[in-house]
């Protein structure tokens, strides 16, 4: 195994795949590429030219999560890890995919957020989208919670 993709979202789970993802390359010496993937803006049909004060916010958000990002690409280089970091707007589930063929992964770490089946079937899920579509072993890490 040399490269293994891991998509995080910034969320609670997310130090629990950091932590899985980190163990796998520390016992492979594989290569962790972290992606964060953004889905694009909704189109906003009808508003004037200086209606829209969300833009603004959004892109602060951008920004935390790219500080965050660099942030946990420095921690896992401090222990030892190889790393690298990487920010994608696309539908979430197709960009992580074609990130990780981008990156000639062998794996995708990816987490769950627990939710309970119901929600899954009204709400889909990236972790079931991801281990659906993929044509690579992917790594499920759960939330702990539940």
């Amino acid at each position: 195994m040399k490269n293994i993709a891991v998509g995080i979202d910034h969320s609670d789970v997310t130090p629990r795949v950091l932590d899985a993802a980190k163990e796998l390359a520390l016992a492979t010496r594989a290569t962790l590429h972290l992606i964060h993937i953004f889905a694009p803006e909704p189109a906003v049909v009808g508003y004037g030219a200086y209606a829209y004060p969300g833009v603004d916010e959004r892109e602060e958000e951008l920004k935390q999560e790219k500080i965050s990002l660099r942030n946990l690409v420095d921690q896992l280089k401090t222990a030892g890890v190889e790393a690298s970091g990487f920010m994608k707007e696309a539908p979430i589930v197709k960009g992580l995919l074609e990130f990780a063929d981008e990156r000639g992964a062998d794996l995708i770490v990816v987490g769950t957020h627990g939710h309970n089946i119901l929600e899954s079937v009204l709400l889909g899920s990236v972790a079931e989208g991801v281990v659906r579509k993929s044509r690579l072993p992917v790594l499920v890490v759960p939330s702990g919670q539940g």
